[in-house]
């Protein structure tokens, strides 16, 4: 299994070095970090998971900071082509992430108040909608959606920006669904939220097999794949809603 899982990897690896060289040969659009990690997106995520770009809105006003990835579900209606930035409505928006070729101190703080902002938003869910989820996942990423963070690079050690985004939760008085739930550095590893431990993405102690909580970090090394957790984090963290009706319907009243 370990090793068929190693095959999988490399593969990701290999597609997003394919992805980025296209994209350093397609003249004044450059290396742009935003638009691989969108391209791969595409290319591993199930076809109704359009990925576009840009701000989103909720049925009371507010307003997001413009997103670099913004994941839709089924239920978005098609407005136009995603190629360029678009308007997107809440309820049609499955996860959103922001993307750094070179993350520094700063960007960290920018992208932990943006996700701020995001988790603010109003979610108008439907009456009788069916969701396949547990109520720890149902609280964090149904009644709000998941933020995820992808570093090409990063000026900082997984384990200063860990102690950043603690530092930052607790200055903020922030709960658990209103706090970035992954970061996902290429050259640094993984970071996970898992909450209260009892949601579908989970860890347990290897010596007691209690069930961890909080943030998770995972040094990248020979063992693991970024890429792969990456993936496995927005499986986790994308639960399959079912909706009665359009949910434009609601932007029209």
């Amino acid at each position: 299994m370990l090793d068929k899982l190693s095959v999988l990897q490399r593969g990701m690896e290999l597609k997003l070095e394919e992805i980025q060289l296209s994209h350093k040969h397609k003249g004044n659009r450059g290396d742009n970090s935003e638009e691989v990690v969108r391209d791969f997106l595409r290319e591993f995520l199930p076809l109704y998971n359009r990925i576009g770009h840009g701000e989103i809105v909720d049925t009371i006003g507010n307003v997001s900071n413009e997103s670099d990835i913004v994941i839709l579900n089924e239920y978005h209606p098609y407005l136009n082509d995603l190629a360029n930035p678009s308007l997107f409505f809440i309820e049609g928006v499955a996860a959103v992430g922001e993307v750094k070729s070179n993350l520094s101190s700063k960007d960290l703080s920018d992208t932990l108040d943006k996700c701020t902002r995001f988790k603010q938003m109003h979610i108008d869910m439907q009456g009788h909608a069916f969701v396949v989820a547990n109520d720890s996942d149902i609280k964090r990423f149904v009644m709000k959606r998941p933020f995820f963070l992808f570093i090409f690079a990063s000026q900082l050690k997984l384990d200063t920006i860990l102690e950043k985004i603690r530092t930052y939760n607790e200055q903020k008085g922030l709960e658990v669904e209103n706090q970035i739930d992954g970061v996902f550095a290429l050259d640094r590893g993984t970071i996970f939220n898992v909450g209260d431990g009892e949601g579908s993405l989970g860890f347990k102690e290897k010596s007691d097999s209690s069930k961890l909580e909080g943030y998770i970090s995972i040094e990248q090394g020979s063992d693991n794949n970024t890429l792969f957790n990456f993936l496995t984090f927005l499986s986790s963290s994308m639960p399959h809603l079912r909706l009665h009706y359009p949910i434009i319907r609601e932007y029209l009243r």
